[in-house]
């Protein structure tokens, strides 16, 4: 027995009946002779959909932005890495609805990196900079205490000379220290210095304490030079003396720390 197929639908039977058995329609039409078939499925299922990427561009923006600016002070960074975030949940979840997924993942990546970025910085300036304080720090001390030390070792020439002591200016007009010592600022550090009768005291504290220096200077006509942390008030010989510290040339020498103090 032959077969047939149906022009309408397609059906394929057996060619004795007259009629299909899946649409009705009579077997001897041609399929360009019969009214089309209903669709057994909704078409609008495949009508072409536009997906919301409002949301996707808003986080791709946000994170170019991000890369150009180093994170546009790290909020900028925030929001598009949330916004991308958000995007490409939405698109995976609901494609037919949200689009942009790739839009998101870009705008993700570049949302991050300036972020990730910045907080390297961040780490690294929390680490570099106190050393680098502490290293301006202690340089102002160290040419504090060779400030000091030039003072008294030019109140020593002058006196031997003129037997008496000098003030700043009397110093430098006889080329015992450069001007700029002179004016009593040099390096973070004010200088000041007092003429006795018989002696003369030098002072140093540092202009921002902890900041230009910590320690404050004492010098006077023993050429001793005394430190300490004091806050930034000026030192006194009650203080405790360099290391270092080194005695004048002459004969006056004298040590306070064999002396008691009234």
């Amino acid at each position: 027995m032959k077969s047939t197929k149906c022009g309408a639908c397609g059906f394929v039977g057996w060619s004795d009946v007259e009629n299909c058995k899946a649409c009705g329609a009579p077997l001897g039409q041609r399929s360009h002779d019969l009214p089309p078939a209903a669709p057994r499925y909704n078409s609008s299922w495949d009508e072409p959909e536009n997906p919301k990427k409002g949301m996707a561009i808003a986080g791709l923006v946000l994170g170019i932005l991000s890369f150009l600016s180093f994170g546009l002070l790290g909020v900028g960074a925030i929001v598009g890495a949330i916004l991308s975030w958000v995007a490409m949940n939405r698109a995976k979840r609901d494609p037919r609805r949200y689009g942009g997924h790739g839009m998101a993942i870009a705008g993700l990546i570049l949302s991050i990196v300036p972020f990730v970025t910045l907080v390297f910085i961040g780490v690294i300036g929390a680490i570099a900079i106190p050393n680098l304080l502490a290293s301006r720090r202690a340089a102002n001390e160290a040419s504090a205490i060779h400030s000091m030390r030039q003072i008294a070792s030019a109140e020593t020439d002058y006196y031997l000379n003129l037997h008496k002591y000098a003030t700043l200016e009397e110093l430098v007009s006889e080329n015992l220290i450069e001007p700029q010592l002179a004016s009593g600022t040099k390096h973070g550090y004010n200088f000041t210095l007092e003429v006795t009768n018989d002696g003369f005291v030098v002072t140093g504290v540092p202009m921002t304490y902890d900041g230009t220096g910590t320690r404050s200077f004492y010098v006077d006509e023993s050429e001793i030079v005394r430190a300490a942390d004091k806050h930034g008030a000026p030192a006194s010989k009650m203080d405790q003396p360099l290391g270092d510290g080194f005695y004048n040339r002459g004969e006056r020498q004298a040590d306070y720390r064999a002396q008691p103090v009234y």
